[in-house]
């Protein structure tokens, strides 16, 4: 059954958005459990509503705080609120602007990277193919043994550009590795680049979203 404290309801829905673009578009904030997205009967077309279940009230709260009316999809804001229509109490602490951390950017991993690489080096390189949305950051695998960085880039076709560059050249001396990076909301072996991730990030382009 579900839990009407950590379900929002989405409204304003272009008929041409999908339940995976919804799910897409929400994991980026939270654990998402379950999507609700009612068609019609008659119809069978989608009927511009839907329902987003998460695994915690946290996830739903922070939702309802930096997503309502921030978020366009196909020039249609979305309208969020608790499902259950309970009216959400403000605290003034709390920011309602969209974080730029959960715009739909397009994470890149780099394996294998000399230790003479630093992060502004990444920096530099990358910055060549378009702009980063993000400092990148760098870490180990493989018990410290392999150098690794992930580049956030603000749109896919410049990534996909450095990917096609990149890949299997040397970076300082050392051949890299380059593919998009896999997610974290618990999807096995999906990555960033899906076709949904694609229509979220022009979107959000479109809507002077990510600039």
């Amino acid at each position: 059954m579900s839990d009407p404290e950590a379900t929002i309801y989405v409204g304003n829905i272009d008929t041409k958005v999908t339940k995976e673009l919804l799910y897409e578009l929400f994991t980026q904030v939270g654990q998402v459990k379950k999507v609700k997205y009612p068609k019609d009967k008659i119809s069978q077309e989608y009927q511009g509503f839907a329902f987003i279940e998460f695994f915690s009230t946290a996830d739903a709260d922070y939702v309802l705080n930096v997503m309502n009316n921030n978020v366009k999809l196909y020039q249609k804001v979305l309208k969020i609120r608790r499902s259950n229509q309970a009216v959400q109490k403000d605290d003034a602490n709390k920011k309602h602007e969209l974080d730029a951390s959960l715009l739909p950017v397009a994470k890149v991993f780099v394996k294998d990277i000399a230790d003479t690489v630093e992060v502004r080096h990444l920096t530099q390189l990358f910055s060549k193919f378009g702009p980063l949305a993000k400092t990148p950051e760098v870490f180990t695998v493989s018990n410290g043994e392999v150098r690794c960085a992930f580049i956030y880039f603000k749109f896919y076709d410049n990534a996909d550009l450095a990917i096609q560059t990149l890949n299997g050249q040397f970076i300082m001396n050392k051949k890299a590795s380059l593919e998009y990076a896999f997610k974290e909301n618990g999807r096995k072996n999906l990555r960033y680049g899906t076709e949904a991730d694609r229509i979220l990030n022009k979107e959000a382009r479109k809507n002077g979203i990510l600039k």
